[in-house]
């Protein structure tokens, strides 16, 4: 739930008008009324407000991975085919311009894709299948997304590839189902934990197909978001990728 949503809960739920909210809550009726414009609340106002109400507040972490930092980058370096959703990226442009900033001796282009990479972290998704196998080709993976029904697309190593580009990375293979994808691939592969995947099947964000491009019946995802994805997963493939960006800026 947004804090939005969450005051407007708090405030329907807890207390006829919103003085008795904010004296409930032990806020004051003008910052009460900042929270309820908009203004972002502290986590302790937050706490609060749930417990005046009749609720109680649970604030965890988990890690990021959200799309819309790779819709930023593709928006912000000029990619059209990302425009759909370049209003619902606007937050992470900001961010990722913040994050730059604090970087002032980077290249901004490469900054950006590291930034995205980094927030985007398609191993990370909630629902991303880490896959191994032995003895699989890409047909395996073509064959299982056009079975699927749905839309799906390649990246990671096998954008790279397509790109020309040698790097040690697993494949991502982005689906709109990802649990359809994994069941039709378990004759070819086991799942894994570690970080020895040479697959893993993400949900996909629409964004993600923007711009695709199919070579040979494989549809491989726009050469930046394949960048950002390989940055998104860490270690030697992220170093790999920012290395090659470095030698052909």
């Amino acid at each position: 739930m947004r804090y939005r949503d969450a005051l407007e809960s708090f405030r329907d739920a807890g207390a006829a008008s919103v003085q008795e909210l904010a004296a409930r809550a032990g806020i004051s009726r003008p910052t009460m009324y900042r929270l309820l414009s908009g203004a972002v609340p502290r986590a302790d106002d937050l706490e609060e407000l749930a417990l005046a109400t009749g609720w109680d507040l649970d604030i965890s972490l988990r890690p990021l991975s959200d799309p819309l930092a790779a819709v930023a980058v593709r928006v912000l370096l000029g990619d059209e085919a990302s425009l759909p959703w370049a209003a619902e990226s606007e937050p992470w442009q900001e961010r990722l311009r913040r994050f730059v900033a604090a970087r002032p001796n980077s290249d901004r282009d490469i900054a950006l894709v590291d930034e995205a990479g980094r927030a985007t972290a398609p191993a990370r998704r909630p629902g991303a299948h880490r896959l191994r196998g032995d003895d699989w080709s890409i047909d395996r993976l073509v064959s299982a997304g056009r079975a699927s029904g749905r839309r799906w697309a390649l990246s990671g190593w096998a954008a790279l590839d397509g790109l020309g580009i040698d790097a040690h990375a697993p494949t991502i293979m982005w689906v709109e189902d990802a649990h359809a994808v994994g069941q039709l691939l378990h004759d070819s592969f086991r799942s894994t934990r570690s970080d020895d995947a040479d697959l893993i099947v993400v949900p996909a964000h629409p964004s993600v197909f923007a711009g695709t491009t199919a070579v040979s019946d494989v549809e491989l995802v726009a050469p930046l978001q394949a960048f950002i994805d390989t940055a998104g997963l860490g270690g030697d493939a992220r170093d790999q990728v920012l290395a090659h960006l470095e030698r052909v800026r």
